[in-house]
């Protein structure tokens, strides 16, 4: 049986009576159907989950009284930052939606040579709030207790000046492994390219920047393909899964 799950900015405790945002109140009512009376899950990134049972609702908002608060360890060790070269419509979504199912700490869109897709600010903003809107769906479908920020693009110049302690690029045209040097620091910074990966220019300043490269085989991956295949080799080599 499905658990339905709602993510909640704000205050959550035993006790407590909570009116849901918008858009929550909008996926409980229209969307999932509950009536007053029925039980679901509530988390808010905090830690755990708590029971929670709608009392009160009308068309546009749901009136929830929170209950008994459970511990649930989902939350991977690996810190896993995702700087994801932005591709057309589904493509970024889906790799957005996978990347949070596999267990990523923040995800950050970046403009690269490559890439073919470009964003107004007022666009920017939307394009945000949309992919934001995807990580809570998929935190709350894979049982997370928390939701990856999505931040706001930057350019891949920008995004390899960050400070991690492991930082990687994936590189088609390289053949080397993962360093063994993760496994004593879980704090990864991941790069994935666009459709045609990076340029020689981009993959040379990464170099420079300390990212290591990194191999998916020998065969070119689709830029969302490469996101899960990435994810999942950092997260089964060096994460929760075995």
């Amino acid at each position: 049986m499905r658990r339905i799950r709602i993510f909640h900015i704000g205050e959550l405790s035993s006790g407590l009576t909570v009116m849901l945002d918008p858009f929550a109140s909008h996926h409980l009512l229209q969307v999932l159907r509950k009536k007053a009376g029925e039980r679901f899950i509530m988390f808010n990134g905090n830690g755990g989950e708590f029971d929670a049972v709608l009392i009160s609702a009308n068309k546009k908002t749901a009136c929830v009284e929170i209950g008994e608060w459970h511990e649930r360890k989902t939350e991977p060790e690996l810190s896993i930052h995702l700087g994801q070269a932005m591709s057309r419509g589904e493509r970024m979504d889906y790799a957005i939606q996978k990347s949070v199912e596999l267990g990523v700490s923040a995800i950050t869109p970046l403009f690269t040579e490559f890439c073919q897709v470009q964003l107004s600010e007022n666009r920017i903003d939307k394009r945000v709030a949309h992919w934001q809107a995807i990580a809570v769906s998929a935190a709350e479908q894979s049982g997370r207790c928390a939701v990856p920020v999505v931040h706001s693009p930057i350019s891949f110049e920008e995004w390899i000046q960050q400070d991690h302690p492991i930082k990687m690029i994936c590189c088609p045209r390289q053949n080397k492994s993962m360093s063994m040097e993760v496994v004593a620091n879980k704090d990864i910074a991941i790069t994935i390219g666009a459709e045609g990966g990076f340029s020689d220019k981009e993959i040379n300043a990464a170099f420079q920047a300390n990212f290591a490269p990194l191999s998916l085989g020998p065969r070119i991956l689709r830029t969302e393909t490469a996101t899960v295949v990435a994810l999942a080799l950092l997260q089964m080599r060096y994460g929760d899964i075995k």
